[in-house]
């Protein structure tokens, strides 16, 4: 289970701002999703955090008109966390993940969803700069989750149709490039680190 204060703190420094990383002179084009399982005070369910003023508008135009895009009243002010769905998702989670269980047992899992026509459509090359935004913000995930007492990990394999289904994507206005988790640690005492190279007299 993670607190509130450490969760809103957490999804805070993934914000645009001046300061590094984020002071790349570059405009935000990722927002994330976040699958809600374990954060106390929160309903379990399915959040929205845009990056910028205009991929919320963008977000609010794509995603399913179901969704409730209702704030969240104790989610400090800067933040801009929307509850779409007030629902458990944790095993559409694992599902939508190659059936990991990493993507429903931690505290939350997330999908960076990318501006992905109206960026690339004028400017192909533009491909990359999206997945460089989105490691930005995977190493951000990773030092925060650190800062926060618990562990984070990417999740490389994902079904992406099925993320756009569950949000409504009709088109190819936004694309997901990337998942994340975020939980407390289960260490594995069968995985062993070694030195990388023998003592200097291993071999005498």
């Amino acid at each position: 289970m993670l607190d509130q204060t450490r969760f809103y703190r957490l999804l805070d420094a993934l914000l645009p701002r001046a300061g590094a990383p984020w002071d790349d002179g570059c405009t935000p084009h990722i927002h994330l999703v976040l699958f809600v399982h374990r954060v106390e005070g929160l309903a379990p369910g399915l959040y929205a955090l845009p990056r910028s003023t205009a991929g919320e508008r963008q977000l609010r135009a794509a995603l399913s008109s179901s969704f409730t895009w209702a704030g969240v009243d104790d989610a400090p002010a800067q933040l801009p966390l929307y509850l779409l769905l007030r629902q458990d998702l944790a095993g559409i989670a694992r599902m939508m993940n190659c059936r990991q269980a990493i993507a429903a047992d931690g505290a939350f899992a997330l999908a960076m969803l990318a501006e992905f026509e109206p960026v690339l459509r004028p400017a192909p090359w533009r491909y990359r700069d999206l997945y460089r935004e989105a490691g930005q913000l995977g190493q951000a995930l990773y030092l925060e989750a650190e800062a926060a007492g618990m562990r984070g990990t990417g999740i490389g394999c994902f079904i992406d149709d099925d993320c756009h289904t569950l949000l409504g994507l009709a088109d190819r206005s936004f694309q997901s490039l990337y998942h994340f988790t975020v939980g407390a640690p289960l260490m594995d005492a069968r995985i062993v680190s070694l030195p990388p190279y023998p003592p200097p007299d291993a071999n005498q």
